[in-house]
């Protein structure tokens, strides 16, 4: 992120130094003015923009489809703007600016009648569904997170009406625009900064201690995921290893309050991932003893077939009963290795389907809490 720091310049110093020269004293010089510019938006009038996309994506047990107008001047502003703070305090804290440049992307007031048109889609979606304050939350971070990603490595974050017109946006650009919808609506939000993996995410509000005691649980924006899960890996295979910058925003103080069960439901995919690679090694070797088994089976079967070719019945007899004990061995062995199958079958499909159906905590949660063993597996995740 390019960020730069300003000082006032020599003549405005001078100026301030001579009129203290002329009191005879000599002190430390007050700072006069901001001690910090943010960028702010200049609506460009006439400014140009391509045609909003309309977004379609997965929701619950449905299609959403959010469409709205967007002031073309407010974009074009937003485009133009210097995404860099200008620091005239060198006192001033670094993290201090860092985050009141990120509040300012999120908040310009430029900005409100965007947020007007894009919740009103999503009040009017709240309503006909009768969702509650925790699938509502869902429904924004469903909907940032189906924005597609894109990785713009150093080049400065996106206004969110930029993210929303653009189409597209990195980990920034998506959490800038995600923790601006949710405090909009009232929600205890914050950005977490990962400094060491250059990496951002969500934070919403939760009753417990959350992510690393944040107090907020994690919302992953690069892709559709559950609330309250961080991920394993990011892509490139990164992995958040250190504690976040908790960046609030807004004054909101709505939780989300379901972490518990999305941990649950997680837990369970790891446990299963760890079963599935386990079985995975004992099928196949369980295969190649097989084939293994079926190559000498099919030699002692030409040999036998020869002896009786040959009117050889007594050597035929002599072998054909241990033959006939190593198929017998080799039908239970497959027998065993179909019912792995089987169960190894079963439990991907379970797996998958948490995997694929994280635009669905609710559907998933009714679906999950079905499943035979439902209380052991609630035990052992923790959460009873």
């Amino acid at each position: 992120m390019n960020i730069l720091r300003h000082f006032p310049s020599i003549l405005l110093l001078s100026v301030a130094v001579l009129s203290i020269y002329s009191s005879g004293c000599f002190e430390g010089i007050p700072f006069i003015g901001p001690a910090v510019v943010y960028p702010h938006i200049v609506p460009v009038s006439g400014g140009t923009m391509p045609a909003p996309p309309t977004y379609l994506f997965a929701f619950q047990d449905r299609k959403i489809e959010v469409g709205i107008p967007v002031d073309a001047s407010v974009y074009a502003g937003a485009k133009a703007t210097d995404k860099s703070a200008r620091v005239y305090d060198s006192a001033l804290p670094e993290q201090e600016w860092r985050e009141g440049i990120y509040r300012a992307l999120i908040n310009d007031p430029a900005q409100d009648g965007f947020y007007s048109e894009i919740l009103a889609n999503m009040r009017a979606e709240r309503s006909l569904h009768s969702l509650d304050s925790d699938e509502y939350a869902e429904l924004m971070a469903v909907f940032v997170q189906s924005i597609p990603y894109e990785n713009q490595n150093l080049t400065s974050p996106r206004f969110p009406v930029e993210t929303f017109v653009d189409g597209m946006g990195d980990c920034d650009d998506k959490s800038l625009l995600l923790a601006g919808l949710l405090s909009h609506e009232g929600y205890r939000a914050a950005l977490l900064y990962f400094e060491s993996e250059r990496h951002m995410a969500v934070g919403v509000g939760c009753p417990d201690d959350g992510y690393r005691n944040t107090g907020y649980a994690y919302i992953e924006t690069t892709n559709v995921s559950l609330v309250g899960i961080p991920p394993d890996t990011l892509a490139g295979g990164t992995t958040l290893s250190s504690n976040p910058d908790v960046i609030p925003v807004g004054n909101g103080t709505f939780n989300y309050t379901l972490c518990r069960e999305t941990a649950a439901m997680w837990h369970t995919k790891h446990e299963m991932e760890q079963i599935l690679a386990r079985s995975e090694a004992e099928i196949r070797d369980m295969e190649n003893q097989l084939d293994e088994k079926k190559r000498s089976l099919d030699t002692q079967r030409s040999s036998l077939e020869n002896l009786l070719s040959a009117g050889d019945i007594g050597g035929y007899n002599r072998r054909v009963a241990a033959y006939n004990a190593e198929v017998s061995e080799y039908n239970r062995v497959r027998a065993d290795l179909l019912r792995m199958v089987e169960k190894f079958n079963q439990i991907a499909e379970i797996h998958n389907y948490l995997v694929t159906h994280q635009h669905d905590r609710k559907g998933t949660w009714e679906w999950y809490s079905t499943l035979p063993g439902f209380e052991g597996i609630m035990e052992r995740s923790g959460t009873l």
